[in-house]
């Protein structure tokens, strides 16, 4: 998969702040192992500009994890997007269908994102007067640690680090590829919480929504709580640098088999020439109610 970072487009972005002739595209791919339905992949491909954003998703199924229900699964592909227009209207889309459509209040504020894509299993981590895990979900040692070879993932010149929370009830491990530093994911990230906060967003949404902050911070996607305080409590050292890869797994009673697995990656981050049509609904899509 081809990495493309254009070296004079983030001279721009850094010696004149954003410049209203340029966007920046970013390819995401996410998985999820869902009970009876099998692997579900998301494809996400996100448009940025100043105050304008154009989230495209594609979501399938895939073919052959249950032999007789392939032929029912196998054809189930939707492809969706979400759209922040140049004037700040909001716009909900179908490509399959060609038909858009102002969102719910309950839709917009619920921003996309590739939450989405990772099944929310609920668990908490509670803590007595003394800050120690209560009974009922103990917490029996986390750790960090980090690989020494460099692995390339997708152009990326990555390390791999991986951390383990062993708790009572079950145990995750969470393997992460974080590069030193991505000056075009950091711009990124400030054109999507500009978005976001013009749109009303809370603070915690927007910090919990950074780019590149990885899946083991994320209280949402892991369905865990207080996170800092068990790294803190544990003396978990952050993981240094950009994550672009993540992979989550959650196992019950020492088995070896995940019973929760759902990973998301980075596949391309570049920067390119303000499209005005990467904004705008096409003229043949119909509006509905």
């Amino acid at each position: 998969m081809i990495h493309r970072l254009i070296i004079s487009f983030i001279l721009v972005f850094r010696s004149l702040g954003f410049s209203e002739d340029l966007q920046v595209k970013m390819l995401t791919k996410s998985f999820a192992d869902v009970p009876i339905v099998g692997r579900v992949h998301h494809l996400q491909t996100t448009y940025l500009a100043k105050n304008q954003r154009n989230i495209i998703q594609t979501t399938s199924i895939e073919r052959g994890f249950f032999s007789f229900m392939a032929g029912v699964f196998s054809d189930v592909k939707d492809t969706t997007g979400t759209l922040i227009d140049a004037a700040g209207q909001a716009w909900d889309y179908n490509i399959n269908d060609k038909e858009y459509w102002i969102p719910s209040e309950d839709t917009e504020t619920d921003e996309n994102s590739d939450d989405e894509d990772s099944k929310r299993y609920e668990y908490t981590i509670s803590f007595d007067s003394d800050g120690q895990s209560k009974d009922e979900n103990k917490i029996i040692s986390v750790s960090r640690i980090g690989h020494n070879e460099m692995e390339d993932i997708h152009g990326f010149r990555t390390k791999k680090w991986t951390t383990t929370l062993q708790l009572s009830e079950f145990k995750v491990i969470i393997d992460e590829w974080a590069v030193d530093e991505l000056s075009l994911l950091r711009i990124a990230d400030s054109l999507n919480r500009e978005i976001l906060r013009s749109r009303g967003a809370p603070d915690s949404l927007v910090a919990m929504m950074r780019y590149g902050s990885g899946l083991s911070n994320n209280e949402m996607i892991l369905g865990l709580t207080k996170m800092d305080s068990v790294y803190n409590e544990y003396d978990v050292v952050p993981i240094p640098g950009e994550i672009i890869k993540g992979d989550v797994r959650m196992f019950k009673d020492n088995s070896d088999d995940p019973h929760v697995n759902f990973g998301t990656e980075v596949v391309e981050l570049y920067a390119e020439n303000y499209d005005e049509k990467r904004f705008t609904i096409p003229d043949d899509y119909e509006l509905v109610d």
